[in-house]
């Protein structure tokens, strides 16, 4: 496959597999985190419970994923980004699920983004050091690290968007139910 040289890494398949089940995993987080967002404050009025559902999401990576590094590397990625795409599936389609039933209360986000953040610590190193697999050696390396990062800012823009758009004219339950499905569908293609 001829492609110009900024788009190199794309030439192999599994990268090309990674760089689409990615692009649309970060946007369904994208999604999740707007509508986690807006129902933690749309149901309690509170900015700070509504910044410590952020905090939820935030601490256990900071705290977590320098360890959760060393222990990836001495375990399969492929394994490790499976097992942690099937856990967000599960946190995703439970908070669908609370939701829906309409039972959702502030904490059960916060508790939702604590396991979430827990799954992300784990599955950021494993993401971010199977590049080097998926083009099969270093001389591609920066140019899938390049369009790694070009890939999760695209979805860092376009995701909320989604997410807006999608709560406005389908409510926020879908936002959890389409980020659980799109998950599914991602981890059972990686299996």
């Amino acid at each position: 496959m001829s492609l110009p040289q900024g788009l190199r890494a794309l030439r192999f398949r599994n990268f090309r597999l990674f760089f689409i089940g990615q692009g649309v995993s970060q946007i369904g987080s994208w999604l999740q985190m707007i509508a986690t967002s807006w129902l933690v404050y749309h149901l309690s009025g509170s900015a700070f419970l509504l910044g410590l559902a952020a905090f939820a999401l935030q601490i256990p990576f900071f705290v977590l994923a320098p360890l959760a590094g060393v222990f990836v590397d001495r375990l399969d990625r492929r394994g490790v980004l499976v097992a942690t795409n099937w856990i967000a599936t599960a946190q995703a389609a439970a908070m669908f699920l609370v939701v829906a039933l309409g039972v959702a209360a502030p904490w059960h986000f916060v508790a939702g983004n604590l396991v979430l953040g827990i799954v992300n610590a784990f599955n950021a190193p494993a993401r971010q050091s199977i590049l080097l697999e998926l083009v099969g050696g270093k001389s591609d390396l920066p140019n899938a690290i390049a369009l790694n990062s070009v890939m999760m800012n695209g979805a860092r823009f376009v995701g909320p968007l989604i997410g807006g758009a999608l709560i406005a004219t389908l409510g926020e339950r879908w936002s959890f139910g389409l980020n659980s499905s799109r998950r599914s569908a991602s981890a059972g293609a990686s299996a």
